[in-house]
């Protein structure tokens, strides 16, 4: 917490600091990464920090279509049986994730 008593955003700021520098595959990681921590209570620092992070790469991914063609993609290497259980476990994850924010 901050002086102020807000929560600091550690996390949120350096996901904000990287976004424009890297790829979309790079924070189409960073994305999963997220999801991966606030589903496994995995926390660097607090559980909104890492939801804020992980708000700030969804939005930016889903603006600029990455995460449309990245939803394509994901249903076809599951549907291809050629992935080691941790990418499927994260490409699941994702599916998951994504149907949850399209019926939203």
């Amino acid at each position: 917490m901050t002086e102020s008593g807000e929560l600091e955003l550690t996390i949120y700021h350096r996901h904000q600091a990287a976004l424009l520098r890297r790829s979309d595959d790079e924070n189409f990681r960073a994305l999963l990464e997220q999801a991966r921590r606030v589903t496994r209570g995995t926390y660097e620092t607090s559980l909104y920090d890492h939801q804020q992070a992980f708000r700030l790469l969804w939005h930016h991914l889903d603006r600029n279509g990455y995460l449309r063609q990245a939803h394509r993609d994901a249903c076809t290497r599951l549907a291809s049986g050629h992935t080691t259980p941790d990418e499927a476990a994260d490409l699941e994850l994702f599916l998951t994730v994504y149907a949850q924010v399209r019926t939203t």
